[in-house]
């Protein structure tokens, strides 16, 4: 179908007052439609401005296909054109159900007891605490905290609830001449005891670090405290107990053959680093196997909110 190339244009007024009275006696005006422009006679047209028109390409020459309407603002020549929204608009609404990781929690773990007011302090800025359950006792062989379960009421009546606990196994030959219970027994001791007494705890952590003095702790030579580490992670891997390895890769070797002694790196990384910084995505000094660490002991022997004995701080990622 022939198409003329000077395409005409239509004006479809949308909204009508009559302006008859008002311009019969005026000069033509120009009638602008953003690009477009149309002579018109005021009494000729009678149109309440600004109102919106729609301008018509009943056929593009070139592609000689139908174009859509397009929708212009009209207004008088000499007056001011109607404002043009520039509000942005709202971003879309996120339906994403991932949680959001919770890292970087502020806690601190410690051995002794503490008074109330320790504890009513420390829950305005601490979220997570690690309790000690089990010690070296060394003139027995290894033995259960009974400060686990004073302190664990104490900070839940303050209001921290996220808690864990970690073991210091007896783990050497003792100046006192009794052997440590084997591994076995100290893990179930430990394990009974929180069953028996209900406490509702999150991860357990095996305390593995060289210690000498009143009690001894890996001092059997590289690869027999090798193989006693991993006799306990054997049993640990099987627990119903989320366990995890608390350790400092700047001690690791010779209390083991080497740096990269791997004693169970498919347990979680209670790592210590000790340089003020309370961030675990800072931890650098890995050992073991591991490539990135759960916790982070970053102070030690602080003393906070006039307790009576010192704490440890850590961050946590959850």
């Amino acid at each position: 179908m022939a198409v003329p190339e000077d395409l005409s244009y239509q004006v479809s007024v949308l909204a009508i007052v009559p302006l008859s009275a008002v311009y019969q006696t005026q000069p033509p005006a120009l009638l602008q439609t953003g690009t477009e422009s149309v002579d018109q006679p005021h009494h000729a047209l009678d149109l309440a401005l600004p109102a919106t028109v729609q301008v018509h390409h009943p056929m593009n020459a070139a592609s000689r296909r139908p174009v859509p309407p397009q929708k212009a603002v009209c207004y008088v020549k000499g007056t001011t054109p109607p404002p043009t929204s520039t509000k942005a608009p709202a971003p879309p609404t996120s339906t994403s159900s991932t949680p959001q990781p919770t890292g970087n929690l502020p806690g601190f773990d410690l051995s002794d007891a503490q008074s109330a007011d320790f504890w009513t302090c420390a829950a305005k800025t601490y979220k997570k605490i690690i309790i000690r359950g089990y010690f070296q006792a060394c003139g027995e062989g290894g033995a259960v905290d009974t400060n686990l379960l004073t302190s664990y009421k104490a900070a839940r009546a303050a209001g921290i609830t996220n808690i864990d606990s970690y073991a210091f196994f007896c783990t050497g030959t003792q100046p006192t001449g009794v052997a440590c219970k084997s591994p076995a027994t100290q893990i179930s001791e430990y394990e009974d005891y929180i069953t028996s007494n209900k406490l509702e705890l999150g991860h357990l952590w095996f305390d593995v670090e060289p210690a000498s003095g009143e009690c001894n702790a890996f001092n059997l030579g590289g690869t027999a405290n090798e193989a006693l580490a991993k006799e306990f992670t054997a049993i640990m891997d099987k627990s119903t107990h989320k366990w995890g390895i608390y350790g400092n890769g700047n001690t690791w070797s010779p209390m083991f053959p080497s740096r990269s002694t791997d004693i169970g790196s498919n347990l979680p990384l209670w790592a210590v680093q000790v340089d003020d910084k309370p961030d675990v995505g800072t931890v650098t000094t890995f050992m073991g196997g591991w490539t990135k660490a759960f916790a982070k002991q970053y102070d030690n022997g602080v003393k906070e909110c006039s307790g009576a004995n010192p704490i440890d701080l850590d961050t946590f990622s959850s």
